[in-house]
């Protein structure tokens, strides 16, 4: 005998020990199915490996293709580890919870690869499998913790959608189905261990008494032969007719029946029987009640054995036609713990054919026979729910797989019939004061839209008060039901309200024909379909509406777009002809700037204009505004260059710190007039040489140190300060410099950062005239910067500006941040 069966064969003697031999059992049978989980699931991704790269976009393809390959190469790899060594029982669910992670992975990837709130199911189906795999209610819970915390980041991660609550529910719902799976699972597979054990317990203790006489060892033979015949029968209607039969032969009995307790009643039916008349009784549906009328009556009721020797002297004894000769009766209570399931009835022909001595021995067949009609019918209750389960998680499925309502109208009738049963169903739907019927099955072919009015205190609003579904085991006894005349007499009802965030918006109408009233399992069952029916209907709606709002918000969005087009357009043409105006004008204007000083420098140097200091200081004032207006025109040419993009470098090595000390220098006038200070940081002297076009660069400096004088008051400070950029820092290749300029003044309203690089843009409240291009807040044409960043672009580079905000009084200040390559690159044709 192997070390494995030993340890099966070992009984718990205390509760301790039971709990503990139940635990390692479990963990056993789950080892046992961790190999065909994993061949399957190899299997199963490696279609999930195809069907990836062939439906879904290349880039998530490659992605999600490569992911599922990977994934089904480890759990054939796992399913063969398995098979040579299996997994021991004690790491068997770690295993399990590593199986599901990675599952986990794959579907949590694809939702958010994907973006598609739909694709939430995939995570329900997950959870739900899950729920059929694991035996440890703390494994299965960590996990669909990890499971929803994963779908709850990956939906923060993305853009907000409305379904996302909506699928939300829908995860949740799935976790409470794979609990709900889990628990029937476990309890069933907790009881058939219970039972295998007390089965065990039951053969070792018959095995004990088996060694006192003879007599008993040979009853005891005859009831152990009987018992490993039945134990392995699942069928309940096979296992009671085969242990009739067996008994009737083996102890040679005129008769033998058993009865079944029909449970929340006191009727015993004779559900099997062998020997005389047995067909016809079974036949006549054949029935006693637990009472002091009969003998099998007595014993449910007293849940002890009876041996009658001659039940000619029994007043307990029911005498039935069918059965004349009987002479001896031993009828045996059939028990689970402290529940009795029926009777064992056996009758001889023979007085005293069945001794009290001989009633120990096959009680314990009676209870042989009773732990294996409880495992039958655990069996098939596990099989009935399993088939609910399955149908619940395939109809969520299905009505999640669907967004055309009429669709999921008629689907909603089509699953709802395979879980409850009945004659007609509708789907009923609220429209004001009316209850309108949105799809219907089993009514009369010609029947037309039934509208039935809501009235106060009507069935509906019982619904909807209570929010729970509302049986009637006979419509005839509500004085309030609205019967429509056109169809046929209702008697059971059952009405299961559509809910949608708290409100009932509808409600399921399930009908029979035949006062047969629907039960509690019935309602609980019909309960969680509408769930799932009430979330599919709503998605379907919603997708329907958000279908309709996108049709109107394209047509919105094109007519707009072509509105924008149209106003580009307009305003594209403006800005070429104010580009042209400028070019044409700064054109126009040098020609007779050009002449303006070629007569001031005639007339300044004629002897007699400098011999007269009145007429020599008009003409330097002259000559002052000609200079400036010639700037100004030397900008304008400037911003029709950067424009039209004619603008031309010529770059050459040259030092940052150099240009900047010239640009300064051309500049110190208006420092000391206003009595600003000026800070060359030493860090300018350690820049590299760059490629630049010079005096392209000095207009750049010129033009943002005129702007930071301009908008510092006077007396404040202007710093100058640079660093060497290493390779791909901000966006350099080949590394660069990058120089900053720091002034006191009143700061830019973060705002305009970037308009005040536009043409003709001014910030805060400037003069309107020309008093000076390095006046404080003097008035200007607004090119300044905007040749400067033109300038710095041709070059590859980049400006901005940093400031706290714009304040007059406290000053804040601005940065200007000037970025440049050490290299030019060279132009590319086209």
């Amino acid at each position: 005998m192997s070390d494995s069966t030993t340890a099966e064969r070992a009984i718990p003697s205390t509760p301790g020990e039971e709990k503990d031999a139940l635990r390692l059992a479990l963990d056993r049978y789950f080892a046992s199915s961790l190999p065909p989980v994993a061949a399957a699931l190899g299997v199963l991704f490696v279609i999930f490996a195809l069907a990836h790269f062939l439906i879904l976009e290349p880039a998530i393809a490659r992605i999600m293709g490569t992911l599922a390959s990977l994934t089904a190469v480890a759990f054939f790899i796992l399913y063969l580890q398995l098979k040579r060594a299996p997994v021991a029982a004690q790491y068997a669910h770690p295993l399990g919870f590593g199986i599901s992670m990675l599952v986990l992975v794959n579907a949590l990837l694809h939702l958010y690869l994907t973006r598609q709130p739909l694709q939430t199911t995939n995570l329900v189906l997950v959870i739900v499998g899950i729920g059929f795999l694991f035996l440890s209610t703390r494994w299965l819970v960590l996990t669909i913790i990890l499971a929803v915390a994963g779908w709850g980041a990956v939906v923060l991660s993305l853009p907000g959608h409305p379904e996302w609550l909506h699928f939300g529910f829908a995860l949740f719902s799935g976790s409470l189905v794979a609990a709900l799976v889990h628990t029937a699972r476990l309890r069933t597979l907790n009881n058939l261990e219970t039972l295998r054990l007390l089965d065990q317990r039951h053969k070792t203790e018959l095995e004990g008494v088996l060694r006192t006489t003879e007599d008993a060892q040979r009853s005891l033979a005859t009831s152990m032969a009987v018992g490993q015949r039945i134990t392995s029968i699942l069928d309940l209607d096979t296992l009671l007719h085969q242990v009739a039969e067996l008994i009737q032969s083996r102890f040679n009995c005129y008769f033998v029946g058993i009865f079944l307790l029909e449970p929340g009643s006191d009727r015993l039916d004779l559900r099997a029987a062998s020997g005389a008349n047995s067909r016809i009784l079974l036949q006549q549906d054949f029935h006693l009640t637990v009472s002091e009328q009969s003998i099998v009556g007595w014993v449910a009721a007293h849940r002890r054995p009876a041996c009658v020797e001659d039940v000619s002297q029994d007043p307990r004894y029911m005498f039935t036609e069918l059965i004349p000769n009987a002479r001896s009766e031993l009828a045996l209570p059939l028990e689970m713990g402290h529940t009795i399931l029926g009777v064992l009835d056996m009758e001889s022909e023979q007085a005293a054919a069945f001794r009290e001595d001989d009633v120990p021995f096959l009680q314990l067949l009676a209870d042989q026979v009773a732990t294996a009609i409880q495992n039958a019918s655990l069996y098939e209750s596990e099989k009935d729910r399993r088939r609910l389960v399955e149908t619940l998680y395939d109809t969520a499925r299905t009505l999640s797989g669907s967004l055309d309502p009429a669709e999921v109208l008629k689907q909603i009738l089509e699953y709802i019939s395979e879980i409850v049963s009945y004659h007609r169903a509708a789907v009923m739907l609220r429209s004001g004061e009316e209850l309108e019927i949105a799809a219907a099955r089993g009514f009369p072919p010609d029947y037309i839209t039934i509208r039935v009015p809501i009235h106060e205190n009507d069935v509906f609003n019982e619904i909807v008060s209570t929010q729970r579904p509302l049986p009637i085991a006979d419509v005839l006894e509500r004085p309030d039901w609205q019967q429509v005349s056109s169809l046929p007499q209702a008697r059971a009802w059952l009405g299961v309200p559509l809910i949608h965030r708290g409100e009932v918006f509808g409600m399921l109408s399930l009908t029979r024909q035949t006062p047969e009233a629907y039960t509690s399992d019935e309602v609980s069952l019909a309960a969680a379909f509408a769930g799932q029916a009430a979330i599919a209907l709503n998605n379907a709606r919603l997708y329907n509406q958000i279908t309709r709002f996108n049709q109107d918000l394209e047509l919105l969005v094109r007519q707009r777009t072509e509105a924008l087009q149209t106003a580009y357009n307009h305003l594209e043409r403006l800005d070429r002809a104010k580009s042209d105006f400028i070019s044409i004008a700064s054109h126009e204007f040098r020609t007779p700037i050009t002449v303006l000083h070629g007569y001031l420098q005639m007339l300044l140097d004629d002897p007699g204009i400098q011999g007269n200091p009145q007429y020599l200081s008009l003409l330097k004032g002259i000559e002052t505004g000609a200079y400036r207006l010639n700037e100004i025109v030397e900008s304008l040419l400037d911003v029709a260059k950067i424009d039209n993009r004619e603008l031309r470098l010529y770059p050459e090595p040259i030092s940052l710190a150099s240009l900047i000390e010239l640009a300064c220098s051309g500049l110190k006038n208006a420092f000391a007039e206003r009595k600003q200070s000026l800070h060359l940081e030493p860090s300018l002297r350690g820049l590299p040489a760059i490629e630049a076009d010079a005096e392209a660069l000095r207009k750049v400096f010129n033009h943002l140190l005129t702007n930071a004088i301009k908008y510092t008051p006077d007396g404040g400070k202007i710093t100058i300060s640079g660093r060497a950029l290493t390779p791909g820092e901000v966006k350099m290749t080949d590394g660069g410099v990058e120089i900053v300029i720091s002034d006191t003044g009143i700061g830019i309203d973060p705002q305009v950062n970037e308009l005040i690089f536009r043409k003709f843009f001014q910030t805060g409240e400037v003069s309107l005239h020309s008093t000076g291009k390095t006046k404080f807040k003097g008035g200007g044409p607004g090119l300044g910067l905007a040749i400067a960043l033109g300038i710095v672009e041709a070059h590859g580079g980049q400006v901005w500006v940093e400031s706290p905000g714009y304040d007059e009084v406290r000053c804040p200040g601005s940065q200007f941040h000037i970025t440049l390559p050490l290299r030019q690159q060279p132009p590319t044709d086209g």
